[in-house]
């Protein structure tokens, strides 16, 4: 197990804990919430500027947790949870990421379908606009996200063009404890120990961007592993997007398949080596992941114009009530009807405060 990084643990949230953004207008250098959904996990991605669709791959409730630190041109934040999760989306167009699992617990961590090693670093690569990553239940990741562009403008001032070259072809490197310690400390004593003062801030990204080019320039060339996308690892990023994007529409193995230009066999193959899990179950755990976003969703019930649980079961394929029940049971650890009260006692608590 991995050396833990001092006070990156905190306390995993109840069921019943309140999931809480900052308002949009405000501007927050710091702020973190518990998370009890892979929706709300999300949701708190899309506040840093992120569109991730979020999944929850292993049964049971999810208790997580979220927090950020925002410094100069420079965000760490750290998610907590104590399932296996899969995000697939969009980090940007101008984003480099420096990312840790500092926790030791990373068995089923996936990076584009490629399990991470112990003291590893990631996501890096400064052209790359999508991410697909798993997260291991039980574990810490704490990420550093910057403006590509301007760390690469760093490397040419301390004449490192030949760095930023490596970087391009590389998404994963593999650390000496030692720097790995370093890393993990620093991110994490950031944001546990948020800072209003604009110089402060500035100088404390000034000192990660510094700490990132020193483990760089320490690092043999044949640690940076090479970065290349596999046509079935694709085709696995393609599948999740379209489930997410058609979630009312649970369609045959033979269509999905030629929709996404791909035999049946090499979809399968795709998903079982990425979830064990066949390309129907793994569809079928998306639009069980986007009723339980409704439930727990005032907005997004309103918006569907729908409210009762069987109206919102039927309306992402699900014809059979007692066959959805168990499922829904089996995967969240609750019955859809615990789920929506809770979701409504929690509406009426926000309306009285």
């Amino acid at each position: 197990m991995l050396p833990k990084a001092q006070g990156v643990a905190r306390a995993l949230s109840t069921p019943t804990s309140r999931f809480t953004l900052p308002c949009a207008t405000h501007s927050s250098f710091s702020w973190s919430t518990n998370f009890n959904s892979a929706s709300e996990l999300a949701a708190a991605l899309l506040r840093l500027g992120k569109n991730f669709n979020v999944l929850q791959l292993s049964q049971g409730r999810l208790q997580g947790h979220f927090s950020v630190v925002h410094l100069k041109d420079l965000s760490i934040f750290s998610i907590q949870t104590n399932q296996r999760l899969l995000l697939n989306g969009e980090r940007g167009k101008d984003s480099i990421a420096f990312s840790l699992e500092t926790s030791g617990v990373h068995d089923d961590h996936r990076i584009y379908s490629r399990s991470i090693e112990p003291y590893s670093l990631h996501g890096f690569k400064p052209d790359l606009q999508e991410s697909h990553f798993q997260l291991t239940a039980g574990s810490t990741s704490v990420i550093a996200i910057t403006s590509a562009r301007k760390f690469g403008r760093f490397l040419e001032r301390c004449g490192q063009t030949q760095l930023l070259e490596i970087l391009h072809t590389s998404n994963s490197l593999q650390l000496q404890p030692g720097d790995y310690l370093k890393i993990s400390r620093q991110l994490t004593w950031h944001l546990n120990n948020p800072s209003s003062n604009s110089g402060q801030r500035s100088l404390h990204a000034s000192n990660i961007f510094a700490l990132m080019l020193e483990v760089f320039i320490n690092t043999k060339h044949d640690q940076f592993s090479m970065f290349r996308i596999a046509p079935r690892q694709q085709l696995v990023c393609d599948l999740i997007d379209w489930g997410f994007d058609n979630s009312t529409q649970p369609l045959k193995l033979d269509e999905i398949s030629n929709i996404l230009l791909s035999s049946r066999r090499t979809l399968i193959q795709g998903c079982k080596e990425n979830f064990q899990k066949g390309p129907m179950e793994l569809l079928r755990l998306i639009r069980l992941e986007q009723v339980n976003h409704v439930l727990r969703s005032n907005e997004a019930r309103k918006s569907l114009g729908l409210d009762k649980i069987g109206d919102i079961a039927h309306h992402f394929g699900f014809t059979s009530r007692g066959h959805f029940s168990a499922s829904y049971q089996s995967y969240f650890g609750e019955t859809p009807r615990q789920t929506l009260s809770d979701a409504r006692h929690q509406l009426i608590g926000t309306t009285h405060h």
